[in-house]
């Protein structure tokens, strides 16, 4: 037996922030390094958006050639085209009455519309709301950045619905609401149970979210909790990411 031989390796991302700049399209620049990439590798996509959205930021020609894309935090997956399964969010009375609230209370000034968006399940909230233009969306990003009003208001969110929901940061401008064991997680648990992971497995996972609160929080922990030889790669931007792969290098 060959001692050396190289050890079977699956690539998981998160999509906004990671692979593209924030609900925009992948850049021309790295468009072309990562399509040969997924080519040679293992490769799954982890999102908090829907199928949509991810169509919106990455070409056909991507999508088409991962192994699989798990949406709206992997309570959705699709695999060659199919969807494979989709989890219902239980919603717990009072919930759209606090979201109303935080819409009406909040000191940012600007309302764009499309505040509540129920995708598959979970709820994504955000005060500047999802119609916000580029800019919009950055002016929130900075005033959340010193206000830290979405981390704080999922907090409010967690200790009212204990063991209903979980509330956490996604994106730049919103939070991502789910039911318990509903989050990222559950990407590396279907893998699992599918027998889609080997145990002389290498799992590397690459997000924008990681720290504690973030929506790539549950699998990143997940991940560094599991048996797997694995890596962690909490990137700022897509060049990040670009930079990481070119240089094989993780943190």
């Amino acid at each position: 037996m060959n001692s050396t031989a190289k050890k079977r390796e699956i690539y998981i991302f998160d999509v906004d922030g990671t692979l593209t700049p924030p609900r925009q399209l992948i850049s021309p620049k790295f468009v072309s390094f990562f399509k040969e990439f997924v080519s040679k590798h293992e490769v799954y996509l982890a999102s908090g958006s829907d199928l949509d959205k991810i169509k919106s930021q990455l070409p056909e020609s991507i999508l088409k050639s991962v192994n699989g894309v798990f949406t709206c935090m992997g309570n959705c997956f699709y695999q060659y085209g199919m969807k494979i399964y989709q989890n219902d969010f239980a919603e717990p009375s009072g919930l759209r009455d606090d979201l109303r609230e935080k819409l009406l209370s909040s000191k940012y000034p600007k309302r764009r519309g499309n505040h509540v968006e129920e995708r598959v399940g979970m709820i994504n909230f955000s005060v500047v709301g999802r119609n916000a233009s580029q800019e919009d969306r950055e002016d929130y990003a900075l005033f959340d950045k010193e206000q830290s009003e979405r981390r704080l208001f999922a907090s409010v969110l967690n200790t009212k619905y204990e063991d209903k929901i979980i509330a956490v940061v996604g994106g730049e401008i919103s939070i991502d609401i789910f039911n318990p064991g509903k989050d990222k997680s559950q990407v590396l648990t279907y893998l699992e149970s599918n027998d889609m992971i080997c145990p002389n497995t290498v799992v590397k996972f690459f997000g924008d979210r990681t720290e504690p609160g973030g929506n790539d929080f549950a699998l990143a922990s997940a991940i560094k909790q599991s048996k797997y030889e694995h890596q962690v790669v909490d990137v700022k931007s897509w060049k990040d990411t670009w930079k990481v792969l070119l240089l094989n290098e993780f943190t």
